[in-house]
């Protein structure tokens, strides 16, 4: 039998500023080797790898070896949202150059979390998934089973959305920090995101874990979205 959870652990673990930049850095859900995230982090690299010692310890990270090479990773979708949920009551940064300007529109526009939308394009999702009857009402920190009988239409169609196998919540939302409320996380965000990736409706940003709609995507989900309207 084990206690109650000891919330120490992870925020000693976050509590320097460098390994907070690293663990942003990787809520795009993507695996990024050490150098990149010294560079993300603003440290040497010698300082790098003790930072993600740290974070290897307490849980928050996880690294696959490749050939030579170790490539970093955050642990879980759970632990994405724990960082998504603290960037709500972070103070903010403050934008000192156009650049920094661009890069915090960008991320409120549209960006990644773990392996899922967020930002305004996730809250869109997550209002037409909703509609759809896909979700039941989202409620932040809460997870919900696909609906029963499964709902057939344009949008589940066009996005490959389908109820799969394992312990992973159907549904669950997960608070964005720009919105303020909850966008879509679990087995259909991630089925969302993957599919918008794969059929060019969404294009990732080199730099960050920002994306963008593209032409064909805002088309089709405007389509979705007055398909979806009529219907309700």
């Amino acid at each position: 039998m084990s206690g109650e959870p000891d919330i120490a652990v992870p925020a000693r673990a976050l509590g320097d500023p460098a390994r907070g930049r690293i663990v942003t850095a990787l809520l795009g859900g993507r695996s990024i080797p050490a150098g990149d995230l010294a560079r993300a982090a603003g440290v040497s690299a010698s300082t790098a790898s003790e930072h993600l010692r740290v974070l290897l310890a307490a849980g928050l990270v996880a690294v696959d070896h490749r050939g030579r090479h170790r490539f970093f990773r955050l642990a879980s979708s759970e632990v994405a949202g724990a960082i998504e949920a603290l960037q709500e009551i972070a103070p903010r940064t403050e934008i000192r150059s156009l650049r920094q300007h661009h890069v915090s529109e960008e991320l409120r526009s549209a960006r990644t979390c773990y392996d899922h939308l967020a930002g305004d394009l996730g809250l869109r999702m997550a209002d037409l998934l909703v509609s759809s009857g896909v979700v039941s009402e989202l409620k932040i920190g809460e997870s919900s089973s696909a609906p029963e009988p499964f709902p057939a239409g344009q949008l589940v169609h066009a996005l490959r959305i389908r109820p799969t196998q394992g312990r992973r919540p159907w549904a669950r939302g997960c608070l964005d920090w720009t919105g303020r409320r909850a966008h879509v996380a679990g087995q259909v965000g991630a089925q969302i995101f993957s599919a918008m990736d794969a059929q060019g409706w969404v294009a990732r940003r080199a730099d960050s874990r920002a994306v963008r709609l593209t032409g064909r995507g805002a088309a089709l989900l405007s389509e979705l979205e007055q398909v979806t309207n009529e219907l309700v």
